[in-house]
């Protein structure tokens, strides 16, 4: 499936599960060379009580254990731009067998770097591996 039809899917997926079309941001995400295969889409809004709500969604994404040994599970992650900010962690990641996945969350941060990494368990309270995904998200 070419991006571009992946694009227009996701924005009628967001659509139908209620979110507002209107003000809402696409950010694709930078893969690393060690997932070459993988894309993946953030979309990002501001609530009502101005948290950064994220709509997060990847395709061909291989299970962790194949992609980094000793891994079990892909985390997402944030962290704030201002000096000395911490990661901190969103959820873990679930992919199918499809080689989908997608988590819908929140965060108070209206600047940050959101990334994906592959960790030994969801209790990862710090990344441990290598930034397979990223972008940068820069509410106003």
């Amino acid at each position: 499936m070419n991006i571009h039809r992946f694009m227009i899917g996701m924005l009628i997926l967001t659509c139908l599960a209620g979110l507002s079309c209107a003000g809402a941001t696409q950010l694709r995400l930078t893969t690393s060379p060690d997932i070459p295969a993988a894309q993946g889409i953030a979309k990002v809004s501001t609530t009502d009580n101005g948290n950064t709500k994220i709509e997060l969604v990847v395709e061909h994404l291989a299970s962790p254990e194949r992609v980094t040994s000793g891994t079990t599970v892909y985390i997402v992650w944030v962290r704030g731009n201002e000096e000395g900010a911490q990661p901190q962690s969103l959820g873990a990641l679930r992919v199918g067998d499809n080689l989908k996945g997608s988590i819908s969350t929140v965060t108070p941060l209206r600047s940050f770097d959101l990334y994906i990494t592959a960790e030994p368990s969801q209790m990862s309270t710090v990344p441990t591996g290598k930034t397979l995904m990223n972008t940068t998200v820069a509410m106003k």
